[in-house]
């Protein structure tokens, strides 16, 4: 990794595709890699195996709202004047779509080898509406992580509309804007604690609770909104200079404490699953698009770390299945590998991981945006509705002639 003095200069071209936060994808990623690796298929033989998982809970829940407060902030950073909206829906959809249907496919071949298929969850995640439903998230069988993908698909259908809505406030009030979504973010767990339930076995929580506060699209949405509005900050040139070595801390600090009182309580509180860290993961993203924006350095524009940034959707959408098939259909049921043997599996399962996302990205991800993520020119020519004067359908608000 290159140290902060020597890393890249940026034509004003690249600083304008925020490379640092690419690379950062890459450690949201490897997060989520560790909390299921050490954590979900940890068969805890030992106390070290088990204040490990307890303390690698929270990982996964980190990397996920990083995922959301950072896809908020590039879609705000890269929408232009004259984009509409029906052609933005499009881009995100093949962006997404392909890739799941695959994994979708997969995932259900491995889940009819090592177990039964819910059918109402399996369907309800090849559309990505399984989100929505409590229940859905106990029983999916098919790809789990693809849950994301659900909150994802709604952020994209109401973004325009919020976009539209907050790049109208006046730049006095952007920063009471991030203050009180942030202070939404943090108040869900306080008012979940409230909804009536039976605690689910080895919770301190219900299957309700659990909901509102991790699965919930509308209550994701609220990190989708933070990344809106620090965007609009950065633009404005409002956001102030500081080291992402700094605000990387801040992150590390967050984390420690989830983690810490996790391991402690045996308990993955509400709180952990995004109140914890929220603030230092918004100065994280925000801090590392303002330095590329100027041009100053910054250690996540390092050319391989943005080669792994760029690979992360794939990634993420893989990694949980070849784990799945790994502990449960390749290895002994009766396999207890202690901390040591377990860490060493899981390296080789992540450079498998990388292998597949690396398949997944140039065969299937790249081909389809090329493909189908602008209609050809003949359909552009002979289908384009005529436009109606004084109505635009610009993804900004702006009035096109």
């Amino acid at each position: 990794m290159l140290p902060a003095d020597t890393s890249p200069k940026l034509s004003p071209s690249q600083a304008d595709r925020l490379p640092s936060l690419t690379g950062l994808r890459f450690f949201a990623a490897f997060l989520v890699f560790l909390c299921h690796a050490l954590s979900q298929f940890n068969p805890q033989t030992d106390a070290a195996s088990r204040n490990l998982a307890y303390f690698l809970l929270p990982a996964g829940p980190v990397g996920v709202s990083f995922f959301f407060v950072l896809s908020g902030f590039v879609l705000t950073y890269a929408a232009r004047p004259g984009d509409t909206v029906r052609g933005f829906w499009r881009r995100r959809l093949v962006k997404i779509y392909p890739s799941h249907v695959v994994t979708w496919s997969a995932g259900l071949v491995l889940a009819l080898t090592t177990g039964t298929v819910s059918v109402g969850t399996t369907v309800a995640a090849l559309f990505l509406v399984q989100a929505w439903a409590p229940h859905m998230i106990l029983t999916a069988t098919v790809n789990p992580i693809s849950w994301t993908l659900a909150c994802e698909l709604f952020f994209y259908l109401l973004f325009p509309f919020l976009f539209r809505a907050l790049r109208r406030l006046p730049s006095r009030r952007l920063w009471p804007a991030a203050g009180l979504v942030t202070a939404l973010i943090m108040a869900v767990p306080q008012l979940a604690v409230l909804l009536p339930g039976k605690p689910m076995p080895l919770a301190g929580w219900t299957l309700t609770q659990f909901w509102v506060v991790y699965t919930a699209p509308p209550v994701r949405l609220l990190e989708f909104a933070l990344g809106i509005v620090l965007a609009l900050l950065v633009q404005n040139g409002m956001w102030p200079v500081v080291s992402v070595r700094l605000a990387a801390a801040l992150c590390v600090v967050g984390y420690a404490v989830a983690g810490i009182t996790t391991m402690v309580t045996k308990l993955p509180h509400l709180w952990a699953m995004a109140s914890a860290t929220v603030i230092p993961l918004a100065v994280l993203i925000a801090s590392a698009a303002s330095r590329d924006r100027q041009n100053l350095p910054s250690l996540a524009r390092h050319p391989r770390l943005v080669r792994l940034g760029e690979l992360s959707f794939a990634f993420y959408l893989v990694h949980h299945m070849i784990l799945t098939a790994c502990f449960t259909a390749v290895l002994p049921d009766d396999f207890r590998p202690g901390l040591l043997a377990l860490t060493g599996l899981a390296v080789v399962l992540f450079f498998v991981c990388w292998a597949a996302a690396w398949l997944l990205h140039t065969a299937v991800e790249m081909p389809a945006m090329r493909r189908w993520s602008r209609p050809s020119a003949a359909v552009r020519v002979h289908h384009e509705p005529p436009r109606v004067p004084g109505r635009s359908e610009s993804l900004t608000g702006e009035r096109t002639p």
